[in-house]
């Protein structure tokens, strides 16, 4: 299989099957089996552990993503600062777990990973794609 170059990106797909939060990839992270990462992800985010229950719980990753935004204001005080940290302890289990997952980022090459999200200017690149890209970002740290 060719590399990709710099100039391109990687595939909508691809992104999906491996290195979305709602793939279909179970991560234990600090001794604690998820479903996906997005339920590991917004786990972290609260200390009640009833709040933590329903979102790792959830039945799919977009509930877990739900459930946590019904929460929102009851998050962990600084936990916006801490975010990105989070997520890349997450995503470095996910990859150290998940030989898929790992055999992708390598076979990425020198591509841009992006995580096309209409609505996320945060984690994706927005709808206009002025957005930062921040899990796109995390993937291509952790394949350097």
């Amino acid at each position: 299989m060719l590399l990709a170059t710099q100039t391109e990106t990687m595939s909508p797909e691809t992104f999906a099957i491996y290195f979305s939060c709602f793939s279909g990839h179970m991560v234990e992270y600090k001794g604690v089996l998820y479903t996906t990462a997005e339920h590991a992800y917004h786990s972290q985010r609260y200390e009640d552990p009833i709040i933590v229950e329903e979102i790792k719980g959830a039945r799919s990753a977009y509930l877990a993503w739900k459930i946590s935004q019904k929460y929102k204001a009851q998050q962990i005080e600084g936990f916006d600062e801490n975010k990105l940290s989070v997520m890349e302890q997450i995503f470095r289990a996910k990859l150290d777990q998940h030989e898929d997952v790992k055999r992708a980022l390598v076979e990425s090459g020198d591509s841009i990973i992006l995580k096309n999200h209409q609505l996320d200017y945060f984690w994706g690149t927005g709808a206009d794609g002025t957005g930062r890209n921040e899990m796109g970002k995390l993937w291509m740290k952790l394949r350097e």
